[in-house]
């Protein structure tokens, strides 16, 4: 009886890799699942030193977003460097 097991697996093995060589989906009429991807632009890193009252403040926001699934630090900070350079009337988008 495992031999009849064996030679069903053997053959649904085949099978699929001879799928994979083609490419082609066992029901190409059947609907496939897409993933869409957001993607994150493009960051840099920049190291600075901030006081300890200014980070304890940052990361209990970036705890509070991250339970409300809201922006997370990279998010956070951009929109920090933003609203500074508004203020001194730096541009984002001319530099």
């Amino acid at each position: 009886m495992s031999h009849n097991i064996t030679n069903w697996m053997d053959e649904e093995e085949e099978r699929a890799e001879a799928q994979v060589k083609t490419g082609q989906p066992p029901n190409a009429q059947a609907p496939q699942l897409v993933r869409k991807e957001t993607k994150a632009p493009p960051r840099a890193t920049k190291g600075f030193y901030i006081q300890e009252l200014h980070s304890r403040a940052f990361d209990r926001l970036v705890f509070e977003q991250k339970q409300v699934k809201g922006k997370k630090a990279p998010e956070l900070a951009e929109e920090a460097i933003e609203l500074v350079l508004e203020k001194y009337g730096l541009d984002i988008e001319k530099l």
